[in-house]
C-alpha cells in the first residue's frame, strides 16, 4: 500500500511538473513560431541561412558550455549523496564552472566564425548572438528550482523571457533594422530569463553556497565524456547545415532551416518528459529495477511521439502558407522529416538512463557511429539529390546514432525498447488504482 501510494505521488508530480513546463513550452513555441515565420519570410532565405549557420556552429560548442551538467547536476541535487556538500554549494561551484566553459564556447564561436568568413555579415551576427552561451550558466539556478519541484517559477521565467525578446524582434522587423539586431534580440531572452531565474533564488530563503574545488574537480572528472559526446553529437545533428552550405550554398541552408525549425515544436516535448522525470527517477531507480523504469519511460515516450503525429501532419499542412512560395521547396521536405522527432525520443531517454548508471563514455560511442554516417550520407547523397540528400543524411545519422549503434555496442538498452509493451500492465494498474 505504501509503495502503491509514493507511486501515485511520483506521478502526480510528474504530471502537475509536466503541465508547468508544457505550458511554457508551449507558449514560447508558439510565439517564436509566428514571429519565427516573419523572420525567415522579411529577411529572405539567404539571411536566414546564415542566421542559421551561425546557431549551429555555436551549438557545436553548446556542451562545452554546459560542460554536461544539464543531467548531472540536477541528479546530485536530488540525491544528496556528496557528503557534507550542500545544494547551494552544488550550485555555487556548478555556476562558476559553467561562466567560465561559456566564454571559452564563445571564443570558440568567433574564431571559427571569423576563420571561415572574416569580418562579415555573419561574424557580426556571431558577436552579439553568441554571449548566450555564458549567459546560459545561470541554468544552474533552474536545476535548483527543478529539484525542489519550483516548476512554475522555471516555466514563468523562460516564458517572460520569450515574450520579451519576442517582442524586441517584432520591433526590429518592424524599423527594418538589419539583421545583426535580430540576433541581439534573441541573445537578450537568455538575459532576460536568467534574471529572472536568480530573482526567485535570491527571493527564497537563501542560503549562499561556497565554492569548493573537490566537488568541481570530481564534477570535471565526470562530465569531461559527456563533454565529449555533445561536442560529437552537435556535429553529427548539425553536419548537414555545413554541408547543405558546402554543396548547395545559403539560399537552400535557408530552406532547410525553415524545414527542420517547425520540428522544434516536437523535438522538446521529449526534452521536456526527461527534464521532468530525471528528478523523480534518480531518487528511486536502483540495479533491481532499472530495467522495468527503462521500459516503462519508452513506453511513455512512444505514447508521447504518437499523439503529435496529429500535430505533425497539421503543421505540413499549414508550412506552405504559413513561409509563402519563397520557402516552396522547404514545404516539400516537411512530411519526410517526422521520423527525427521518434530519433530524438530514443536518444533522450537512452541519455538519461546512461547518466543514472553513470554511463558516460556510450554517449560519445554512438554520436561517433552517428557522426561517420552522416558525414558518409552527406557526401555521397547532398551533391546527388540536393535538400531530399540532406534529409536522408539526417535520418541516416539518427537512425545509426540509436538503433544502429545499440545494435553493436548496447543490445540491453534496444531490448528494453523493443519490449517496452510489456509495461502496459503497469499503467492499466496504475489507472485502476485511482
Amino acid at each position: 500500500m505504501l509503495v502503491k501510494l509514493r507511486l501515485k505521488s511520483m506521478h502526480k508530480k510528474i504530471i502537475a511538473n509536466s503541465f508547468f513546463l508544457l505550458l511554457d513550452r508551449g507558449l514560447r513555441l508558439v510565439v517564436s513560431f509566428a514571429v519565427g515565420i516573419w523572420v525567415a519570410r522579411f529577411y529572405g532565405p539567404e539571411q536566414f541561412g546564415q542566421l542559421n549557420y551561425v546557431l549551429a556552429t555555436a551549438s557545436l560548442f553548446g556542451s562545452l558550455s554546459s560542460l554536461g551538467f544539464d543531467d548531472i547536476v540536477p541528479r546530485d541535487m536530488a540525491a544528496l549523496d556528496h557528503g557534507d556538500i550542500t545544494r547551494a554549494e552544488m550550485q555555487k561551484t556548478a555556476l562558476l564552472l559553467r561562466l567560465l566553459g561559456g566564454l571559452l564556447a564563445f571564443g570558440l564561436v568567433l574564431l571559427l566564425i571569423y576563420r571561415e568568413s572574416g569580418i562579415t555579415q555573419i561574424f557580426w551576427i556571431a558577436l552579439v548572438l553568441a554571449p548566450y552561451l555564458p549567459i546560459q550558466a545561470t541554468d544552474i539556478y533552474e536545476y535548483r528550482l527543478r529539484v525542489e519541484d519550483q516548476f512554475s517559477k522555471i516555466a514563468f521565467s523562460r516564458s517572460f523571457g520569450s515574450l520579451a525578446a519576442n517582442t524586441l524582434k517584432c520591433l526590429v522587423i518592424f524599423l527594418g533594422l538589419p539583421i545583426p539586431f535580430l540576433a541581439a534580440a534573441m541573445t537578450s531572452e537568455y538575459a532576460i530569463t536568467a534574471s529572472a531565474f536568480q530573482f526567485f533564488i535570491h527571493s527564497k530563503a537563501y542560503i549562499k553556497g561556497v565554492f569548493r574545488l573537490a566537488y568541481a574537480k570530481e564534477l570535471i572528472k565526470r562530465s569531461w565524456k559527456i563533454i565529449l559526446a555533445g561536442i560529437i553529437i552537435m556535429c553529427q545533428a548539425r553536419v548537414e547545415y555545413f554541408l547543405v552550405e558546402k554543396f548547395l550554398g545559403w539560399d537552400s541552408l535557408g530552406q532547410y532551416s525553415a524545414a527542420l525549425k517547425i520540428f522544434e515544436i516536437i523535438d522538446i516535448v521529449c526534452i521536456t518528459l526527461v527534464t521532468v522525470l530525471m528528478p523523480q527517477i534518480a531518487a528511486k531507480v536502483s540495479t533491481d529495477n532499472i530495467d522495468k523504469y527503462r521500459r516503462i519511460t519508452y513506453l511513455s515516450g512512444l505514447g508521447v511521439y504518437i499523439l503529435l503525429v496529429p500535430v505533425m501532419i497539421l503543421l505540413a499542412i499549414v508550412f506552405p502558407y504559413a513561409y509563402g512560395v519563397q520557402y516552396a521547396p522547404a514545404a516539400s521536405l516537411v512530411p519526410w522529416l517526422f521520423l527525427r522527432p521518434f530519433f530524438g525520443m530514443i536518444n533522450s531517454i537512452r541519455g538519461m538512463f546512461n547518466i543514472l548508471q553513470g554511463n558516460y563514455w556510450y554517449p560519445a560511442i554512438a554520436s561517433i557511429v552517428g557522426l561517420i554516417t552522416s558525414l558518409i550520407a552527406g557526401y555521397t547523397l547532398i551533391p546527388i539529390y540536393g535538400l531530399f540528400g540532406a534529409v536522408a543524411t539526417t535520418l541516416c545519422g539518427l537512425f545509426a546514432l540509436t538503433i544502429g549503434a545499440d545494435f553493436i555496442f548496447n543490445r540491453k538498452n534496444l531490448f528494453a525498447f523493443f519490449t517496452c509493451y510489456r509495461e502496459f500492465r503497469y499503467f492499466a494498474n496504475l489507472y485502476k488504482s485511482k
